[in-house]
C-alpha cells in the first residue's frame, strides 16, 4: 500500500498509512505499507514515528517530472508520482494499493489485495456516470470527449487505485501517460487522473463507490443511507484536516476532524490542526455561509434544484443496484438491492498459512457475495 507525498501533504499520509494498518487485519499475510516523498519532506522525527509504526519510508527524486506543468494551483509534482509505482517497484511486489492523502479510512482496505482485475492495469471507481445536473453531464462528457476517450465513457478517478505491476509494465503506462500529460498540459486538470483515463479509454476494473466515497455534506447526504464506505475521499479544496476554509462549510460533519484530533493526540504533532487554519479562514468561511444564504433565500442557488437531487439519487440507487462491480461480484462488497457494504466477514485468500480459498459463489447477494 503506497501514498505519495511532498512536505505539504506528509501529516495526511501519515494519518492514512496509520489508519490503513490500524483497521488492517492482524491475522493476515503481513504487507508493506510504503510512503513515498522527496528528500526535503521528512524530519528525523518523522522518520523515527514511521520506522516504530512499521511504515517504510521510500525517497525518491522528483525533479525529472518537475519539468509537466500542472495548471490545477493546489497540485504539486507529488501527484504525479503515482504514475511511476509500477515500474519502481516492479522487482519487489505484484500488486500495489495506491492511496491519495485526503482520505480517511472506517474499513480493512487490504480486501482488495484480493481483487482478480480480468486482465487489466489497475481497478478503480469510475466518476462521472451519474450528474446531478445536465450542465455537469454535458461539461463532463465535453472534457471525456477532448481527452479522446470513446462512448460509453467510462472515466475513473485515481484517488484509490489498485494496480497490477505486470499488466501495468506490459501496457507500457507509466511512458505513455507521462508523454500523454506533457504534450497535453492544458487539458489535464488533473494531471495524473485525465492522462490515465485518457491512455486507459476506459480499459479498468470498476470498483463499487464503497471504495471511493464522497464525504457526508449537503446536499449528498442521502448517498450515505446507501453506501457504508470503506474509504471516504475529500477530494477538492474541502479536505478533513481544516476546521475552517472558504470552500468548507461552516458546519461540516465533524467526524473526519475528530479522526484527526485522536490520531495526533498520542503524536510527536499534537499542535498540528491548529497550524492548517487561519482567522481569515474563518471569517471566508462565514462570507460564504451567509452569501449561500442569501442565494437560496433569492432562489438564485447555483446547486442542484430539489428537484435535481431527488432525480440524481433515484439514478445513484439504480447504479449502486445495477452495475457490475469486480468488487461485489468477487464476494469483497455485500450488495443488498441499492445498498453496498465490505464484506467484513469475507476471509482473504491470503490470510493464515498460505491457504488459497475458493472464490465466493457468483450470485447469492446478501450472503457470500
Amino acid at each position: 500500500m503506497v501514498l505519495c507525498t511532498d512536505r505539504n501533504m506528509l501529516m495526511p499520509a501519515l494519518f492514512v498509512a496509520d489508519a490503513v494498518r490500524a483497521h488492517s487485519d492482524p491475522t493476515a499475510e503481513p504487507f508493506d505499507t510504503i510512503v513515498v516523498t522527496d528528500a526535503d519532506a521528512a524530519t528525523e522525527i518523522d522518520r523515527q514515528w514511521m520506522a516504530a509504526k512499521g511504515i517504510k519510508h521510500e525517497i525518491l527524486d522528483f525533479e525529472p517530472l518537475r519539468d509537466i506543468t500542472i495548471s490545477m494551483g493546489r497540485l504539486t509534482t507529488a501527484t504525479l508520482i503515482k504514475l511511476l509505482l509500477a515500474e519502481i517497484f516492479a522487482e519487489r511486489y505484484e500488486r500495489i494499493l495506491y492511496l491519495d492523502t485526503d482520505l480517511t479510512i472506517h474499513a480493512d482496505v487490504t480486501a482488495l489485495f484480493d481483487l482478480d482485475l480480468g486482465g487489466h492495469a489497475i481497478a478503480a471507481q469510475r466518476r462521472g456516470v451519474v450528474f446531478a445536473t445536465e450542465k455537469e453531464r454535458a461539461t463532463g462528457e465535453a472534457h471525456f470527449a477532448e481527452l479522446g476517450m470513446s462512448r460509453p465513457f467510462r472515466y475513473c478517478n485515481t484517488g484509490v487505485i489498485c494496480i497490477d505491476v505486470a499488466a501495468w509494465n506490459r501496457a507500457g503506462l507509466t511512458e505513455r501517460t507521462l508523454d500523454y500529460v506533457r504534450r497535453n498540459p492544458k487539458l489535464c486538470m488533473l494531471p495524473d487522473e485525465d492522462s490515465l483515463n485518457a491512455v486507459l479509454d476506459s480499459a479498468f476494473a470498476s470498483l463499487s463507490p464503497v471504495w471511493n466515497m464522497l464525504p457526508r455534506r449537503s446536499p449528498y447526504l442521502p448517498l450515505h443511507d446507501l453506501i457504508e464506505p470503506a474509504i471516504v475521499h475529500y477530494a477538492g479544496a474541502d479536505k478533513p484536516w481544516k476546521r475552517f476554509g472558504k470552500e468548507k462549510p461552516l458546519f461540516p460533519d465533524p467526524q473526519a476532524y475528530r479522526l484527526y484530533q485522536a490520531f495526533l493526540a498520542t503524536s510527536p504533532w499534537p499542535r498540528w490542526l491548529g497550524t492548517q487554519w487561519t482567522m481569515s479562514d474563518l471569517k471566508n468561511a462565514i462570507s460564504s455561509a451567509i452569501r449561500t444564504t442569501r442565494r437560496r433565500l433569492k432562489g438564485k442557488s447555483t446547486g442542484p434544484s430539489g428537484a435535481e437531487m431527488k432525480d440524481f439519487i433515484e439514478r445513484f440507487a439504480r447504479y449502486c443496484a445495477e452495475a457490475d462491480f469486480a468488487d461485489v461480484a468477487q464476494g469483497l462488497v455485500l450488495r443488498q438491492g441499492s445498498r453496498l457494504r465490505p464484506n467484513r466477514d469475507r476471509r482473504s485468500r491470503w490470510r493464515g498459512n498460505g491457504e488459497t480459498l475458493p472464490d465466493a459463489e457468483p450470485g447469492v447477494e446478501g450472503a457470500s457475495t
